[in-house]
């Protein structure tokens, strides 16, 4: 099990902060986005260190080290890194709640922050697609996720490429299974700097409404902003299991199934540095969960997680995430 004295700061630590400093509009607005996000669950968070991107290190290969004899130096190397910038997305949700419903529950704002439930979950939607399959070149105004860092065996860099493991299948019927090493230095999220962990709340006041005729009403309109983007800084720490035919999860593939989980632990530069997560889609969950409570499994576990018992690879959770798609096309 990895992560022994790792210590960061995800959303949901972020809004006790706020919590604690009184701002308990910010600490409920982060709260109801974390409560249906697992993602937001293990992921570290700080802000950019330039303004809405984070500039960092990326480094491609360990330098070369020589033994050296007396009298006899040693030529200087350096490791092979660049630098890099990481970027933020921003969305925008727009609530509105009739005056009537309102004054009928107190005028309460925490009735009202709740009540907007659907724009929580349609932003928390977004975002977690975005964190697998965002692609800033394809679509400026979101981060890049990990699909665009980890998408082919054959046309792209070793560093990249040899963290995908290819589980065989074919078509368009395929998903991926993913194990993040998180940390400061490998793979984290971050928000722009000076804000309140990336989200921002506006009420706008009394507003005219319509309904679907067209008859005016009044009501109160609110405003969210949520800014985020993830940093990848160093490729080791992020294994994808590709092309998981989705058609053929049967228990008679366990064995094969287990091994490239093995195989994506293993792929993990220094498990022990990090803390470790599994992303699965309910499909893959669901399979795993099957080949745990069996009696002949010894790899998958039950164990406690967040107050719930759910499935462990080797003491690392796997974690539901139902933006990953059923319907991936073949990686090559």
């Amino acid at each position: 099990m990895a992560a022994i004295g790792v210590d960061f700061v995800t959303l949901h630590d972020w809004a006790a902060r706020f919590g604690a400093k009184g701002e308990y509009v910010n600490q409920k607005i982060i709260e109801l986005q974390a409560q249906t996000n697992r993602i937001l669950d293990v992921l570290p968070f700080k802000q950019c260190n330039d303004g809405t991107q984070e500039v960092a290190l990326m480094r491609a290969e360990l330098p070369q080290v020589a033994w050296r004899l007396i009298n006899r130096g040693v030529k200087p190397t350096k490791s092979k890194s660049k630098q890099v910038s990481f970027t933020c997305g921003g969305m925008e949700a727009l609530a509105k709640v009739d005056e009537k419903l309102l004054q009928i529950n107190g005028n309460d704002n925490n009735w009202r922050l709740s009540e907007n439930v659907a724009q929580q979950e349609a932003m928390n939607q977004e975002m977690a697609a975005t964190f697998f399959y965002g692609d800033e070149k394809a679509t400026p105004a979101k981060f890049t996720g990990l699909s665009a860092y980890y998408y082919s065996k054959q046309d792209q860099e070793p560093i990249w490429a040899d963290q995908i493991i290819d589980a065989g299948g074919t078509g368009n019927a395929l998903t991926s299974l993913w194990l993040v090493g998180l940390g400061y230095d490998t793979v984290y999220g971050i928000f722009p700097k000076g804000t309140s962990a990336g989200f921002k709340y506006r009420d706008n006041g009394r507003v005219k409404m319509y309904d679907a005729d067209g008859g005016e009403f009044y009501g109160y309109e609110s405003q969210y902003n949520w800014d985020m983007g993830l940093a990848v800084r160093d490729p080791r720490y992020v294994v994808r299991v590709a092309n998981i035919d989705t058609t053929a999860l049967t228990t008679n593939d366990a064995d094969a199934f287990i091994e490239n989980m093995i195989k994506a632990y293993n792929q993990i530069e220094n498990p022990d540095k990090v803390k470790l997560a599994i992303f699965a889609n309910r499909k893959v969950q669901t399979y795993l969960d099957i080949i745990a409570s069996k009696k002949s499994n010894v790899r998958l576990t039950i164990d406690e997680y967040g107050g719930k018992k759910i499935t462990h690879f080797w003491g690392v959770p796997v974690l539901r995430c139902d933006a990953i798609l059923n319907t991936e096309s073949q990686l090559v």
